[in-house]
C-alpha cells in the first residue's frame, strides 16, 4: 500500500502535468483545456493508483477468480476512446479535433504512469509531447511541410 504522502505527490505531480498540457492547448485555443487535462490526468492517476494498490489481494485468487490490477487501466484507455471521439468533429470536408483526440488519449497514458510511479517515463513522455505538438508549425516555417492557411497545421 503507498503511503499518505506518496499518494498526494502522484496527485500533485498528475495535477501539474495535466494543468501544463492544458495550458498549452488553452493558450492555442483548442476544444479541451486546462480543466479537461488536469482532470484526464488525475482521473488516469486515480484509477491506476486503486488498480494497482487499492483492491485486496489483487496477486492471488480470491473465492475461485483471479484479481487484475491491468484490468481498470485497460478500460482507462477505452473510456478516453469515448471522450476523445467526443472532440473530433467532420465539418464542410475537413475533420477537426484530432490532435485534441490524442492529446487527450496520451494525457490518460501520463495520468497512468504517475499513478504506477513512473516519473521519469512521465518526464520523457511530456517533452515528447511538446516536441510533437510544435513540429509541425515549425517544419511549416521552414517550408518542409505545407498545410491549408486557415488550418495552420493543428486540430
Amino acid at each position: 500500500m503507498l503511503s499518505n504522502q506518496e499518494i498526494l505527490i502522484r496527485m500533485l505531480v498528475s495535477l501539474l502535468v495535466g494543468l501544463i498540457i492544458g495550458y498549452e492547448r488553452s493558450w492555442n485555443q483548442k476544444p479541451a483545456g486546462v480543466r479537461t487535462y488536469s482532470l484526464v490526468c488525475i482521473g488516469s492517476t486515480l484509477f491506476m493508483i486503486i488498480s494497482a494498490y487499492g483492491l485486496p489481494g489483487t496477486s492471488s485468487h480470491v473465492i475461485g477468480f483471479r484479481l487484475d490490477p491491468g484490468r481498470i487501466a485497460a478500460q482507462i484507455v477505452t473510456g478516453i476512446g469515448f471522450l476523445g471521439a467526443g472532440v473530433i468533429w467532420k465539418d464542410r470536408g475537413t475533420i477537426r479535433g484530432l490532435t485534441t483526440a490524442a492529446n487527450l488519449w496520451v494525457s490518460a497514458g501520463l495520468g497512468m504512469a504517475i499513478g504506477a510511479g513512473m516519473y521519469f517515463l512521465t518526464l520523457v513522455s511530456v517533452i515528447c509531447i511538446f516536441l510533437a505538438l510544435y513540429s509541425s508549425p515549425i517544419l511549416c516555417r521552414l517550408g518542409l511541410l505545407k498545410y491549408p492557411p486557415d488550418e495552420g497545421g493543428e486540430n
